[in-house]
């Protein structure tokens, strides 16, 4: 019985590295089909080095690698190794060379995934691309006098501390306001901003718990006094405001749009660079009004603000619009170019568009996953194409 580690890694790689040879030249049965996917959905570095090593760029510059190492020489070790079978010799030289090239260059970084992964993930792969990772919890407060504190930074316990408030970090990701509304309490403004690829999460001094989405940023008082309770959003957000009849809850977005509530739970996506803001409920009731219209909102209705104007419409997709809060992408026959938002933020990424895509998408997948498994969700269809660079996601037809 053979117990080295060396030798079954040794085994495991020439078979991954037989089975994405043979992807490659489309010579693989059904059965082998099966345990080539079933390899890959193992771990997201199998996946990654899949994808590298079957991207069209890297395989033409891998080959022509190889060539420059002297394929020729180490398949015929190979062969006496008993590992590779040369074609019986009524087969031209040209007929099976591809086929031996591509099976060294695929059993080459398989070999080394397996005893070296990070000098296959940093170093061997032409045309290797920086991967975009998905976003987490980061975000920074900013003080009235300018201070700004990084909540990544901050360890957990108590983060400011005046006479009649505290703001404590109780755990990962999340803020929290304590300290009764009191006539001297303290009402200067805080800012809660995330950038691209950030989330966070702020239990306000009245109660109220506010997700903020990627690249967004909320402004409130440290403690809510007067006759409302009033914050300004840029960005996204779901709120859940703590009922109180005495204080209603307004919302104010950067166009003056206002969101009034007294206790309920909604969505708001008011980003600067679209035209559209959307408010929509899930529990509750809310009064939506832009400079010259307004409208009421019950549960599972959406407002569209379009410069000064405001439409509704009932029975929206609340599971799409909020999943994000849970950790979740969720498209539901979603057009391209509104999933790439998404996408965009939360993967600090820029989009490109080469052409136009005219299909809708469905997938579900939580925003933790790699940008790479995304992507490859979304060409299952056989609709749209993808290709990263560094920062920028290209999109093609």
């Amino acid at each position: 019985m053979n117990n080295n580690p060396y030798s079954q890694m040794d085994e495991e790689a020439y078979r991954v590295a037989y089975l994405i040879a043979g992807y490659i030249r489309n010579t693989l049965t059904e059965s082998e089909h099966i345990e080539l996917d079933d390899w890959v959905n193992v771990r997201d570095d199998n996946m990654k080095l899949f994808e590298d090593l079957t991207d069209e760029r890297n395989v033409s510059a891998n080959l022509e690698w190889m060539d420059k190492i002297q394929s020729e020489k180490i398949f015929k070790q190979l062969q006496l190794e008993g590992r590779f079978e040369k074609p019986k010799r009524t087969i031209k030289r040209w007929a099976w060379m591809p086929a031996a090239a591509v099976f060294l260059v695929a059993l080459f970084f398989a070999h080394r995934y397996f005893k070296h992964p990070a000098a296959v993930n940093n170093k061997l792969l032409v045309n290797q691309m920086v991967p975009l990772q998905p976003g987490g919890n980061n975000a920074t407060l900013t003080l009235p006098d300018g201070t700004v504190i990084d909540l990544n930074a901050a360890k957990e316990g108590i983060v400011l501390k005046k006479a009649n408030a505290q703001v404590s970090k109780p755990v990962e990701g999340e803020l929290l306001y304590g300290g009764a509304a009191v006539a001297n309490a303290d009402v200067s403004t805080h800012i809660l901003s995330t950038p691209a690829g950030g989330q966070y999460q702020v239990t306000l001094q009245d109660g109220t718990k506010v997700w903020l989405n990627a690249a967004s940023t909320l402004q409130y008082p440290a403690s809510f006094t007067g006759k409302e309770r009033a914050v300004q959003l840029t960005g996204e957000a779901y709120f859940e405001v703590s009922h109180n009849a005495k204080l209603p809850f307004k919302v104010t977005l950067a166009d003056s749009n206002t969101v009034s509530v007294l206790g309920t739970h909604f969505n708001v996506q008011a980003y600067s660079d679209e035209k559209e803001k959307t408010i929509t409920l899930v529990e509750g009731r809310v009064l939506v009004k832009s400079k010259e219209k307004q409208a009421a909102l019950t549960p599972a209705m959406q407002a569209v603000i379009n410069g000064s104007t405001v439409n509704t419409a009932s029975n929206v997709d609340i599971e799409a619009i909020t999943g994000w809060k849970d950790g979740l992408f969720v498209f539901h026959d979603a057009p391209i170019e509104r999933i790439m938002n998404q996408v965009a933020r939360w993967y600090n990424a820029r989009v490109i568009y080469q052409g136009t895509v005219k299909q809708q998408f469905n997938a579900t997948i939580h925003r933790s996953e790699p940008l790479s498994k995304l992507l490859h969700l979304l060409e299952l269809n056989g609709y749209v194409k993808f290709k990263t660079e560094n920062n920028i996601i290209y999109v093609s037809p």
